[in-house]
């Protein structure tokens, strides 16, 4: 049980990682804030450029809310932080701390980390194309039962007399907006009582079950009860629910696939290798046993 769950936890983060990535690779193609698109020099620092690209990777490295902000409005702050950077770097380098043991085994792990999303994020790309989200987007709509939406009126009361008395006045001929706004305690007076179109689980049941039980142009014909007073409704329209839009449901469908994606691309790599594991003491590791 141990092993399987490091090796989902480490699905789980692979999945994370390569969606940094992706991310950061499309603000940057999209030209974040409007600045130039080439990869500008922004910066020499005893001689050596700092680009513009740099800037732009460490405001992905930011909270979320930071790294929303257009690219421009954290210019100064960005600059300055990779030139303080840059010029430790140099620092470091007069040193000699590149030939640091520790420094070196250090720069290993970074580097193995950003082959692993850089390779990461080129499958992804492979495998989650348009077309295989468009087939995603078309199964799931396809096997999602739409649901309904009315779209209704109502004029709120205070007393079960007072409804009676507007739903007598309404068959009498009254127009059912013009009541509204004349008589409902509603927020929704003034615009005559309009809800738009709502799903059954947006209103209070006792309002659902009565507007759902009503069709297209029908009034009710006794005032209905809820925690808010007396209810008089209208039916205006009833009609399927529309699906979400493929861009709107892009970012779950993607995410609904990534784990599969990098699953398969670690099956396929175990798969073609030799591997070799050993447990704590050096023995081989015996993996039907640390499962138990």
């Amino acid at each position: 049980m141990l092993v399987t769950f490091v090796r989902s936890a480490t699905l789980i983060a692979a999945i994370g990682i390569a969606t940094a990535t992706a991310t950061v690779a499309s603000r940057a193609q999209n030209n974040p804030g409007g600045l130039p698109p080439e990869d500008t020099v922004v910066a020499v620092v005893n001689g050596s450029e700092v680009r513009l690209s740099e800037l732009v990777q460490l405001q992905q490295t930011l909270p979320e809310q930071y790294r929303q902000v257009p690219l421009a409005m954290l210019y100064p702050q960005l600059l300055d932080q990779v030139v303080s950077r840059k010029l430790m770097a140099q620092a470091a380098r007069k040193q000699n701390l590149q030939d640091d043991a520790d420094v070196k085994a250090r720069i290993a792990v970074l580097e193995e980390r950003v082959l692993q999303q850089s390779y990461l994020t080129k499958r992804i790309d492979q495998e989650i194309t348009e077309e295989k989200l468009r087939a995603a987007y078309d199964e799931q709509v396809a096997n999602t039962s739409a649901g309904v939406e009315v779209h209704a009126r109502h004029i709120l009361l205070e007393s079960e007399e007072d409804a009676k008395a507007v739903i007598e006045e309404i068959n009498g001929g009254g127009d059912f907006a013009e009541v509204a706004k004349a008589k409902s305690t509603g927020p929704s007076a003034s615009q005559g009582g309009d809800l738009g179109y709502f799903t059954k689980d947006q209103m209070v049941p006792e309002f659902a079950e009565a507007a759902f039980s009503m069709a297209k142009g029908d009034v009710s014909a006794e005032p209905v009860q809820t925690q808010f007073g007396w209810h008089v409704i209208k039916v205006e329209d009833r009609r399927e629910q529309a699906p979400p839009s493929f861009a709107d449901s892009v970012p779950e469908l993607r995410q609904s696939m990534l784990q599969d994606v990098i699953g398969q691309v670690v099956d396929d790599l175990r798969g073609a290798a030799e591997v070799e594991e050993f447990d704590l003491e050096g023995n081989p590791l015996d993996r039907d046993a640390a499962n138990q």
